[in-house]
């Protein structure tokens, strides 16, 4: 039987109308919409091909049961504009359904080692017994227990890493047009922490957000935030990027190679360039936290960012391009150890998903040709028979 929820949930994952998937199969918006809710209409052959063409699926793929709802899309903590998006939040909780359902079927191969999110988070809310407003002292004394534990460098370069091998799945991907936030964070209805990175940020701007979705994780995680108004969305958005100056940017350090470093002469974005190497941390992060302790007036704030306006720093700051950015890895080490060791084969994992290896590829951004030493030619000709061997000789 043809479940036309899968076609439903593939169609909006990938961000098309009923009217534009239509233009694609060259088909009624009128039958897609029939597919996609009747249950006793379903696609002819030759369109049935198509949509798994379209979508790197299966032909099985729309057999299946719906994809199991792990997502609480009321946990998302989003920016305050996408948290009123239903379309964005909707593209995300379908994202976030297949990557988990995914990640829980390799999950059944490997053992996974201490994972130090979960008791970071159980001391922060025991310790202050699950608060639901933070004040700064607070916040700041929680990232500093949070960095310990974690055990970040002081330079903040294995973040992304240390995040991950605290229990933490991270993701990058496009994130929707129709979407104004850089990354979201959330936790699984079964308890397993997700950030999702947008794409095209630098390293040291996206290492503020995946400071700043820690905080969400770690402050917010019982958050319904389907349920607060606007002012309410905008604390939360405040705790995060409180945590987020507090962890990258340890306040007495932080003071030392300030002064160290840039000196007096604080107005002057560019010399905030090697302490921005010092931090792997933006040059208007810095600042803000600068101004924030004390070292700027809000006359020299002020002409500070005039000069970033001035200067065009506000997208590329200098030394944005010679930093390394580097990829999540966790979700896709997870999978080369399953397939290398040969707990599952290719295939089997395929079938498991019903979905083909661009899919996957799609669904966890890996590299072109990542596949490629794990397929095998069992039941393909081609490594028997050789077209050659049948050229008539002259």
């Amino acid at each position: 039987m043809f479940n036309g929820k899968r076609l439903s949930e593939l169609r909006i994952l990938n961000g098309l109308s009923r009217l534009e998937l239509a233009e694609k199969l060259s088909i009624s918006e009128q039958a897609i919409w029939q597919y996609e809710t009747s249950e006793n209409i379903k696609p002819k052959t030759s369109t049935l091909l198509s949509l798994c063409h379209l979508f790197s699926v299966e032909v099985n793929y729309f057999d299946a049961d719906s994809t199991p709802n792990f997502i609480d899309k009321r946990a998302i903590a989003f920016r305050n504009g996408d948290l009123n998006s239903k379309k964005v939040i909707q593209i995300q909780e379908i994202y976030l359904n297949k990557v988990h359902q995914l990640f829980n079927y390799l999950d059944n191969f490997v053992e996974s080692p201490h994972l130090s999110i979960y008791s970071v988070v159980d001391e922060v809310h025991k310790k202050y017994n699950g608060n639901k407003k933070w004040d700064s002292r607070t916040i700041e004394k929680i990232a500093n227990l949070s960095r310990e534990k974690l055990r970040i460098d002081d330079n903040n370069s294995n973040l992304l890493y240390q995040l991950e091998a605290s229990g933490i799945n991270i993701l990058s991907r496009l994130l929707s047009k129709e979407s104004s936030a850089d990354a979201y964070s959330l936790w699984t209805k079964d308890n397993t922490p997700y950030i999702v990175l947008g794409k095209g940020k630098s390293a040291v701007r996206r290492n503020f957000d995946l400071a700043h979705e820690l905080g969400h994780l770690i402050l917010h995680r019982y958050v319904d935030f389907g349920d607060l108004d606007k002012a309410e969305q905008a604390e939360k958005e405040n705790d995060a990027n409180n945590f987020a100056s507090f962890f990258l940017m340890p306040r007495e350090s932080f003071k030392i190679n300030f002064e160290n470093i840039v000196g007096d002469k604080v107005s002057n974005p560019n010399n905030y360039i090697n302490l921005k190497l010092k931090y792997n941390v933006s040059i208007q992060a810095l600042e803000y936290r600068a101004y924030k302790l004390g070292y700027l007036t809000p006359a020299q704030n002020g002409y500070f960012y005039r000069l970033i306006t001035k200067n065009n720093y506000k997208k590329v700051e200098p030394g944005d391009l010679d930093l390394p950015l580097y990829k999540p890895g966790k979700l896709r080490a997870m999978l080369k150890m399953v397939l290398s060791y040969h707990l599952v084969d290719l295939q089997s994992l395929l079938r498991s998903q019903r979905v083909t290896k661009q899919f996957i590829s799609q669904l966890l951004d890996l590299e072109e040709g990542f596949f490629n030493e794990f397929v095998t030619t069992n039941g393909d000709y081609n490594s028997i028979i050789k077209i050659g061997d049948y050229i008539k000789k002259a």
